[in-house]
């Protein structure tokens, strides 16, 4: 199990580690990447702003998707 991206945690239940399979990442990832609140990505989520996966009640951001949507939501830069 030395490579595998489930490692058990202190109860001896798989737990997932923040670097995730094929770059999708749980909130908490985001949140460290990206300085706003939950609330605020909540919000980009359900109005269709931030790309999000949904599996269970786990949401899980891809993210390069997510980099490209803070880009499409840029605002001046130009000069």
């Amino acid at each position: 199990m030395k490579n595998s991206l489930l490692q058990p945690n202190e109860y001896g239940n798989p737990a997932a580690t923040q670097q995730s399979v094929a770059g999708f990442v749980n909130e908490t990832a985001v949140l460290s990447k990206i300085p706003v609140c939950r609330r605020t990505l909540k919000n980009w989520r359900d109005t269709g702003k931030l790309p999000f996966c949904k599996i269970g009640k786990r949401i899980l951001y891809h993210l390069p998707s997510v980099e490209t949507a803070l880009l499409r939501m840029q605002k001046g830069g130009t000069e």
